[in-house]
């Protein structure tokens, strides 16, 4: 991987979609829209205009959720027909990302049914039941009475292991938070070893744009777990992810007290991120007053806004770089899942009648 050959042909195709990614107005057109079936509407004539066919037929945005599930799952696949060995078998691994997200989801639906007692029947068509990258039984998961039958049902893929650590009893105090992070860790220990077999070239720029998003997906762990929710020193230690700048440099101080741990991450963020130091230290000064839990809420949201900005910025650096690389590949799926959220984003604000100012302030457009 890595030679000309392996990438003319796949990323002049995917600089022309984000050409016309950029160039197209449907965002702009469908916030402008007064009401949801007008949004609906501007999808008609685009490349989303399936969309716009599902919803009439259905009048469920769930269902038009799916279907753009079903097309990221389709984009990654069409994607790695193009490329060798080792790029194909790197895609299958950022698609298993998404069967990832879609297995969280059951188990969401599962713990709601089987742990809390809630009605699932309304909810579980929106799982993406077809074969993604492993065969998954969702609907055994959905239907399962226990945990140990979800464990069953993930026989024959990597998931098993990791869901076979927990039993119903550990979900009581934290719910399913446990077993998602561990979910999260198996991926980054698979992205991981794919990254390694990658060409130098391509190792360097796959390296490079995912120590960044595990950096503030640890980040993020730190003050919204730690700072806001208060658990514990050491199960913050066991959350947080160990790559990337922050989570490498956690690992070597090893488990700290608050104030140590609070000038720990000053000095590792302050160096990567600086950004952001003000609003980590107004979030640790306000973690233990119930009076102020909105003021610390919006500094989360701050550092949320700026993180997204900071991962947008990385990868649009991507296009700039070597153009037969992996890093246009890049690219392109994180503009597309960008787009595909504003979608999603606009018509739920839509559904809930939000204004048009409302929703340009919501999405920073």
């Amino acid at each position: 991987m890595g030679k000309v050959s392996d990438y003319a042909f796949i990323n002049a195709k995917l600089r022309a979609r984000i050409g016309i990614i950029r160039t197209e107005t449907v965002i702009d057109d469908m916030i402008k829209a007064p009401t949801l079936s007008e949004a609906v509407a501007k999808l008609d004539g685009t490349r989303f205009s399936a969309l716009a066919e599902i919803y009439r037929a259905t009048g469920d945005l769930q269902q038009v959720e799916l279907a753009l599930v079903s097309n990221e799952i389709a984009s990654y696949r069409e994607v790695a027909s193009y490329l060798e060995d080792r790029g194909k078998a790197f895609i299958n691994v950022l698609l298993e990302k998404v069967e990832i997200d879609n297995l969280k989801n059951a188990l969401r639906i599962w713990y709601s049914s089987a742990i809390r007692g809630h009605q699932i029947n309304s909810r579980s068509p929106y799982i993406e039941k077809r074969l993604i990258v492993h065969p998954i039984d969702y609907d055994k998961i959905l239907n399962a009475s226990s945990f140990s039958q979800v464990v069953h049902s993930l026989q024959g893929t990597p998931y098993h292991d990791v869901a076979r650590q927990f039993a119903d009893k550990d979900f009581s105090s934290m719910g399913l938070f446990p077993l998602e992070i561990a979910l999260d860790h198996l991926w980054f220990d698979q992205l991981g070893k794919a990254e390694a077999a990658l060409s130098s070239e391509d190792r360097k720029i796959a390296s490079a744009i995912f120590s960044t998003d595990v950096d503030l997906k640890n980040i993020l762990f730190i003050v919204r777990y730690r700072f806001y929710y208060n658990i514990s020193a050491e199960t913050l230690d066991r959350i947080l992810l160990p790559y990337g700048t922050i989570g490498k440099e956690a690992k070597k101080l090893g488990t700290m007290s608050d104030d140590e741990m609070m000038a720990r991450l000053k000095r590792i963020v302050s160096y990567r991120y600086p950004e952001i130091v003000q609003e980590i230290e107004s979030i640790r000064a306000m973690a233990d007053d119930l009076t102020r839990q909105q003021e610390n809420a919006m500094q989360i949201l701050k550092i949320e806004n700026y993180l997204a900005r900071t991962r947008e910025k990385e990868y649009s650096r991507l296009l700039f770089g070597n153009p037969f690389s992996i890093g246009v590949v890049l690219a392109y799926f994180f503009i597309s899942r960008q787009q595909d959220s504003l979608i999603q984003a606009v018509l739920s604000a839509k559904y809930y009648n939000w204004e048009e100012g409302r929703i340009r302030e919501a999405l920073h457009i």
